[in-house]
């Protein structure tokens, strides 16, 4: 028998009994939901877990992954199509009234890496054709040998370019692929391999839409270079001196008072704050002093020897739920960024020290570009491969620098962190015959600095909190910080995903309450469907081709 009620546009014939059921099933959840959920749904998963294991993974996902077949899609989409026709007969049918970020976009992913699901072909073209919603997707990329996968991704560039409304690539040192470089089952020189082969897939969808954070983009993440030390925080000769290791301050003016800075602009990319920068001259020391006796006697010397050939730096006061910690030169100004973020023992914070925030690649590059008198935020239209490979050779020349001033964390972290990155994305971008300008385009390459402390990063961060999500600098601050960052302003956001056991999970998220203690989750209904959805977990790696750097057998 065939059922008339739930269709999609394509269902003149109508559907079966166990497709009715099912629908009639999810639209009757949907329907005790309030209108923001249709109108604010940011989060559409129809897929759930990652295989790539990222050891800084902000939502903590599984190792196995559970998804949907495109069976399963139409009847999730149905039933909402079904609901929402209640409540709004305009396109989009649902994203209506997210101005905060993007209307008319859903999102496909959160814990999940939608690279690798088998039918994203399918999702893109239901949710596009019967919601009028388009798809931002993110990945870290996919095995170039999984047939399967790269026909479905040749599809989508061949003739569902315009479902899409973004495209982000995202390179860290943390997935599974790059992480076991030399082992039996994985290379570095693969993963680099697997990049370029997206890259060069999504090569259509760039040539429409272009670089961009919303169009197609590959944002780079750092680890983060942290050190456990005695942070000195005390006054000579009325000057405030603070010292960390090798790194001392000393306030340029006696008796100043630093108050405690916060978020001025959430979406000022280049950090505003609050109160105004206290000036300090910046001393690197060739030797950490052993106590405070120590830093007195060191930095007395110097202020009476006088400061002025030293380099001054903004220096401001900010607040986490550890306590204070100074954030010395946050801003990215046309000269790059030397930053570092000092964190002193309180009694919430047992593990003081600091960390590095200076944003090594980006350096090069703006020193590179103003050879040139090009803007550090400009585009270098012109440039060549060559010009690509002397950005490299400053970094290398930095390195070397910092190692004849006794400055080795700054010299190894160049070298065995940042360089082996950035010289594989330059592979691939040669490989995927993009022009050697995307590059130099912060727009394309977008330098995002060191990983967040969200989820399993926690542990990437020394000790220097033990509190899960808790903003560790200001740029952590803007982002997801609780007094005024991007996800406050946004607020409010909705979820529907794939979960486990062949279950639906919908979930109303107060974004910003992204570092508090219960989390985000504000509301959570889930719903339990018959057996029906597709699964993978780590042991299919041992014989299918599915996550970036997997070495053929």
């Amino acid at each position: 028998m065939l059922y008339f009620e739930y269709l999609l546009s394509d269902e003149e014939q109508g559907i079966s009994e166990e497709d009715y059921n099912e629908r009639r099933k999810i639209a009757a959840e949907l329907e005790s939901l309030p209108d923001s959920f249709f109108s604010k749904v940011r989060h559409f998963q129809p897929q759930i877990g990652c295989l790539n294991s990222c050891k800084i993974c902000s939502k903590l996902a599984g190792t196995k992954t559970e998804y949907w077949t495109e069976k399963r899609q139409r009847n999730v989409i149905a039933a909402i199509k079904y609901e929402t026709l209640k409540r709004n007969f305009e396109f989009p049918l649902i994203v209506w009234d997210r101005n905060e970020h993007r209307n008319g976009v859903i999102f496909s992913y959160l814990d999940n890496d939608i690279g690798n699901y088998f039918y994203l072909d399918k999702f893109l073209a239901l949710v596009y054709n019967e919601l009028g919603v388009k798809t931002r997707i993110s990945t870290v990329g996919y095995s170039r040998y999984n047939k399967e996968l790269n026909d479905m991704h040749k599809k989508i560039n061949n003739t569902l370019i315009d479902t899409l409304a973004g495209v982000r690539l995202s390179f860290t040192p943390y997935a599974k692929g790059w992480c076991n470089d030399g082992s039996a089952q994985y290379s570095r020189h693969d993963y680099s391999k697997d990049i370029a082969n997206f890259l060069s897939l999504y090569r259509p969808y760039y040539d429409r839409y272009g670089s961009g954070s919303r169009q197609m983009c590959v944002e780079l993440r750092y680890k983060p270079l942290v050190k456990n030390c005695e942070v000195y925080d005390i006054n000579v000769l009325e000057h405030t001196v603070i010292c960390a290791n090798n790194h001392m301050y000393i306030s340029k003016n006696k008796s100043v008072n630093i108050y405690i800075s916060k978020i001025a602009d959430p979406y000022d990319h280049l950090i505003k704050l609050t109160e105004t920068p206290i000036y300090f001259y910046e001393i690197s020391l060739y030797e950490s002093p052993r106590n405070k006796e120590e830093v007195q006697r060191i930095a007395h010397k110097f202020i009476l020897k006088g400061l002025s050939k030293y380099k001054l730096s903004e220096v401001y006061m900010l607040c986490n739920s550890d306590g204070i910690y100074y954030s010395i030169g946050p801003r990215l100004t046309e000269n790059g960024n030397y930053g570092i973020n000092v964190y002193p023992k309180t009694s919430q914070r047992e593990r003081p020290g600091y960390i590095i925030t200076e944003r090594f690649f980006l350096n090069a590059i703006f020193e590179y570009k103003r050879l040139f008198k090009i803007g550090s935020l400009d585009k270098f239209d012109s440039a060549t491969w060559e010009d690509v490979y002397n950005v490299l050779e400053l970094c290398r020349k930095h390195a070397d620098n910092y190692l004849k001033v006794n400055n080795e964390e700054k010299s190894n972290y160049i070298n065995l962190e940042l360089l082996p990155m950035i010289d594989s994305y330059v592979d691939a971008l040669q490989e995927s015959g993009y022009s050697a300008s995307l590059f130099f385009d912060p727009d394309f390459t977008i330098d995002t600095g060191i990983i967040c402390n969200l989820g399993r990063a926690l542990k990437e961060f020394e000790g220097l909190t033990y509190k899960e999500n808790e903003p560790l600098t200001p740029n952590h601050e803007r982002n997801y910080g609780s007094h005024n960052s991007t996800m406050t302003m946004e607020g409010y956001a909705w979820r529907l995903s794939c979960d486990y056991e062949d279950s639906i999970v919908i979930e109303k998220l107060n974004l910003s309450a992204t570092s508090a203690e219960n989390g985000q989750v504000e509301f959570r209904k889930k719903i339990n469907l018959s057996k029906g959805n597709e699964t993978l977990d780590t042991e299919n790696l041992k014989y299918d081709y599915l996550i970036p750097g997997q070495r053929r057998k």
